[in-house]
């Protein structure tokens, strides 16, 4: 009798750690399949960063915008690059030229690495017209220029400091112009 239960234990437990394995197997492969299946709805997924992230754009120029099918910075500045398009962007948000080529200068400095909304409008409102003028730009003249935009009409929280401003406009000679 004891030994009938010691071998209905050892089955116990080869069937038990069997079990686990099967599971095992089974859950990592619903995983893969899961992550395949997560992977494959990101490629569809439209890239580029949001229209919303320029200052200025909100929610109603935002739908507007989309409606038309510019829904990322990168559209916008393509079509910021023309006259045609800066015509086709006004009419779109019933803006004057000169708002929406602000936001096409926006959109150009937000190419850069680390440069957001808030920070490429300061930099226009600085006098930065473009990408090709940032590269231009000496680091402390525009850090000057940076903190009297700010004092005077509170942009941003934190001024962007000489490493970043440095690295900003190493960056800016890099890119090709569009505008």
């Amino acid at each position: 009798m004891e030994y009938l239960i010691e071998q209905i234990l050892m089955y116990l437990l080869v069937a038990f750690l069997l079990g686990a394995v099967v599971g095992w197997l089974i859950s990592s492969q619903g995983s893969k399949k899961r992550i395949a299946e997560l992977e494959s709805k990101l490629a569809g997924k439209k890239t580029g960063t949001a229209i919303e992230s320029i200052e200025g754009i909100g929610a109603g120029f935002g739908k507007r915008l989309r409606a038309d099918g510019i829904d990322t910075t990168e559209k916008l500045l393509a079509l910021c690059a023309t006259d045609d398009g800066v015509a086709q962007v006004c009419k779109c948000v019933d803006l004057d030229e000169g708002t929406v080529r602000n936001w096409g200068t926006m959109a150009d400095l937000m190419r850069i690495k680390g440069l957001g909304g808030q920070w490429a409008e300061l930099m226009w409102r600085a006098g930065v017209k473009n990408v090709q003028d940032l590269a231009a730009q000496e680091v402390e003249p525009l850090r000057a220029r940076f903190r009297e935009v700010n004092e005077a009409e509170h942009r941003v929280a934190e001024l962007p400091g000489e490493s970043r401003v440095t690295k900003f406009i190493e960056q800016a000679k890099t890119l090709d112009p569009l505008l």
